[in-house]
C-alpha cells in the first residue's frame, strides 16, 4: 500500500504541475528565468527548448545537468538529467545538436526524451540586413517505463509490457532585432501527438511556446548591467500558462543572477563562467525552484556544467 500510495503521489506531482513529457524545468539557466526561454534560446539549452536556437551559438556546447525535485517531501524521490550537444557548423549550413532528457523516480518511474536537433540562420537566403530569422527542428523519441514487482506485474495495465514509446518532432523559429534587443521565438513541440499509452490511449498533447525577450547591455530604468527580460505564454492540452524571468551579468560580467515566475513556482538562479585555455569556458550553474502548488515541499534543486570550445 506504501509503494502504491508513493506511486500515484508522484504521479499526481508530476502530472499536475509538468504533464507527461512537458519540457518544462530542464535545464538550469532556463529555471532559474522561470523557464521563460523560448526567445532567448542561445545555448545548448535550445535542444529542448527551441532548436532555432541551435544556430546561436559560435562555439561547441556540451552541458550536463542533474536536478532533485520537491525535497523534503516524505516517500518521494524525483530526479531529472538532462544531456545536451551542440556541434558548431556555420551560419551557411546551420548547426546540429543532440540531446537526453531524462525524468525518473528510483525504482519507479521513469521519462527518457532523446533528440537529435539542427538550426540555422536564414537571414542571408532572404536578404534580410535588418533582423535575423531562425528556423530549427527536433525529431525526438519519448518512451516511458514503470517498474513493477510481484504485486503490480500481473495488472492488466501492463500485460503489454511495463514501457511504451513513440517517435515526434519539434519546429523552433526565432527572429531578432539586433538593434533594437527585441527577440521573439516559436516552438511547436510534439507536432504528431504520438501516443505512449500501455493498456489504453496515452496522448502527449502537442504544446505551443511563444515568447518575447528584449535585452540591454544597461537596462534602462534598472540600472542592470548584461540584462535579458523573457516572457514566454505556453498553451498545452487546453491549458495556458506564462513564464517570466530576468538574467543579469555583475561583477564584471563574473556572476549570472537570475529569478523567474510562473504558476507552479517561483525561480532563483546563480551561474559563473571561467576561461581555462584556448577560448575554451567553462559555466557552473544553480537553480532553485520553490513549488507554489505543493506543501511541505522545501523545493528543487538544479546544478549544471557546460564547457564551450572552439
Amino acid at each position: 500500500m506504501k509503494r502504491i500510495c508513493t506511486i500515484l503521489s508522484i504521479l499526481i506531482i508530476t502530472n499536475s504541475l509538468f504533464g507527461a513529457f512537458n519540457d518544462s524545468g530542464w535545464g538550469v539557466r532556463p529555471q532559474g528565468m522561470g523557464g521563460a526561454f523560448t526567445a532567448v534560446a542561445n545555448d545548448s539549452n535550445a535542444n529542448i527548448f527551441n532548436p532555432a536556437g541551435i544556430a546561436q551559438p559560435e562555439n561547441h556546447e556540451l552541458s550536463f545537468t542533474s536536478s532533485k525535485l520537491f525535497t523534503g517531501l516524505e516517500g518521494v524521490d524525483i530526479g531529472q538529467n538532462f544531456l545536451s550537444y551542440i556541434h558548431r557548423v556555420n551560419d551557411n549550413v546551420g548547426n546540429f545538436g543532440f540531446s537526453w532528457a531524462s525524468l525518473y523516480s528510483q525504482n519507479l518511474y521513469r521519462e527518457d526524451t532523446i533528440a537529435i536537433s539542427y538550426g540555422r540562420f536564414l537571414s542571408d537566403l532572404f536578404k534580410v540586413e535588418t533582423f535575423d530569422i531562425a528556423c530549427g527542428a527536433n525529431l525526438k523519441y519519448l518512451k516511458h517505463e514503470y517498474t513493477t514487482d510481484e504485486r503490480t506485474a500481473n495488472d492488466p495495465v501492463f500485460s503489454g509490457g511495463n514501457s511504451k514509446g513513440a517517435p515526434t518532432m519539434d519546429l523552433g523559429f526565432l527572429t531578432l532585432f539586433p538593434d533594437t534587443g527585441l527577440f521573439f521565438g516559436l516552438a511547436l513541440r510534439n507536432l504528431t501527438s504520438p501516443d505512449v499509452g500501455l493498456k489504453t490511449s496515452d496522448i502527449v498533447p502537442m504544446e505551443t511556446a511563444f515568447g518575447v525577450a528584449f535585452f540591454r547591455e544597461r537596462m534602462p530604468y534598472l540600472t542592470l548591467p548584461t540584462c535579458t527580460l523573457a516572457l514566454d505564454f505556453v498553451s498545452r492540452d487546453k491549458n495556458f500558462d506564462y513564464r517570466f524571468g530576468i538574467e543579469t551579468w555583475i561583477f564584471n560580467g563574473n556572476l549570472s543572477v537570475r529569478s523567474g515566475i510562473n504558476p507552479q513556482e517561483f525561480c532563483f538562479g546563480l551561474g559563473h563562467e571561467l576561461l581555462i585555455k584556448d577560448n575554451s569556458r567553462l559555466e557552473i550553474d544553480y537553480a532553485f525552484s520553490l513549488p507554489l502548488e505543493v506543501e511541505q515541499s522545501s523545493g528543487s534543486h538544479r546544478l549544471g556544467i557546460t564547457l564551450r570550445f572552439p
